[in-house]
């Protein structure tokens, strides 16, 4: 009986370790795109769930009718499918019997995985050029207001037209896993954690490139850089389009590691504000601050879930409603009294550059020429003019 406690126990906490290093993955993949945005090139993007949601959606609506198309063409008896009603009331089957088919079609599940991720970021790009035209041009307050509006507007599509996600119902979609003999919520974290070092080693590549300091150039002082013939609007709509195909790829990876997609699995709250108060505590632009800020928001949220229980003895109110209290707390406090964050932006430097040596330069200065007579109006004149004063020096 003890035994099988304590097997118990440790398979809660391994549970709880693999929840622990998914999301982790997948903030860190949203917090580095929304880094890559408002913290290097100054564009303070609200519509994170935006392109979060269209990754979901692209799994439910295109990835999963191309499956259910190749398992009746390989003879897997898929149940019609093609009306709202049977969209919604047949995928259930549908889904669990070509779950027995990926089981011993391996190439099939993984390269429809690789597809899903390519079609994701693919849309989530396309859906950053969308977006960037109405709203790129505005300012910071009427572009964040617009972002939140479009949010809002992806939620109420996913809602209301059954062919994207099952309206109200959600929708079950194929495990392209199933091959795996293992736990596939740990395949799922490895890969989803592979995937956002990727992420950061190419934003890091980036960013320490031409590109990158222009970027931060935008952020500093558009006007300047509009002056010297760059495209601003052009720079920032490049920026919003990579990093939404970036949080498109989330998406993805979520809908996967639910088997399930559903309007509510992308709220606003959890894909934006979330991610903001982990780009805050860490710092913006300094991607390290966004692995501390994603790493300590993290195990909050998990503890609170997990501990709600003893939390809910020293307050008077549903736990549930703690989080979202201690996010504006949180962000208020680091807002006012930690702007910069725990990790704050570090100089850039550029490489070929020898700053220690540009440091220790000094400028050898002759006295001399200041300690002669100062040229006059009638000696300029004597000399050749006043054009001529800048060569007194030289020519007495």
């Amino acid at each position: 009986m003890i035994g099988q406690m304590g097997a118990m126990v440790a398979i809660e906490y391994q549970r709880i370790l693999i929840d622990i290093a998914m999301f982790f993955g997948l903030f860190v993949i949203v917090a580095m795109a929304l880094n890559f945005q408002y913290g290097n090139a100054g564009v303070p993007n609200f519509g994170c769930a935006v392109s979060a949601s269209i990754g979901g959606y692209m799994v439910s609506a295109v990835v999963t009718r191309i499956l259910f198309w190749m398992g009746a063409q390989a003879g897997v008896g898929i149940i019609p499918y093609a009306s709202d009603y049977d969209w919604v009331y047949n995928n259930q089957m549908n889904t669990y019997m070509m779950n027995d088919y990926l089981q011993t079609n391996m190439f099939l599940g993984a390269s429809m995985f690789l597809f899903s991720l390519a079609l994701g970021f693919v849309a989530g790009w396309a859906l950053g050029y969308i977006i960037s035209l109405p709203a790129i041009r505005l300012r910071a307050t009427y572009l964040i207001i617009t972002l939140i509006t479009m949010a809002d507007a992806a939620q109420i599509l996913g809602r209301n037209i059954v062919p994207i996600s099952g309206g109200t119902l959600g929708m079950f979609v194929p495990n392209v896993l199933a091959w795996y003999p293992g736990d596939r919520t740990i395949l799922t974290a490895v890969v989803t954690l592979i995937i956002g070092i990727v992420s950061y080693f190419i934003i890091r590549t980036m960013l320490n490139s031409p590109y990158g300091r222009l970027m931060r150039a935008v952020r500093e002082n558009p006007v300047t850089v509009n002056s010297i013939g760059k495209n601003v609007t052009k720079i920032r709509r490049d920026v919003l389009m990579f990093a939404s195909g970036m949080t498109a790829v989330l998406g993805v990876i979520l809908a996967y590691y639910y088997s399930f997609v559903i309007e509510t699995n992308y709220i606003r709250a959890t894909w934006t504000y979330w991610p903001w108060l982990m780009l805050m505590i860490g710092g913006p632009g300094n991607n390290a601050g966004t692995f501390v800020g994603c790493a300590l928001i993290i195990a909050m949220r998990r503890l609170i879930i997990v501990f709600k229980w003893r939390i809910a003895r020293f307050i008077w109110y549903p736990v549930v409603f703690f989080e979202s209290q201690l996010l504006g707390l949180l962000l208020i406090v680091f807002m006012v009294f930690r702007p910069n964050g725990l990790i704050p932006e570090k100089l850039l430097r550029i490489p070929g550059i020898n700053y220690k040596r540009l440091v220790r330069e000094t400028t050898e200065v002759d006295w001399r020429v200041s300690r002669r007579k100062q040229p006059t109006e009638g000696d300029a004149k004597k000399r050749g003019g006043l054009g001529s004063l800048k060569f007194w020096g030289k020519n007495k």
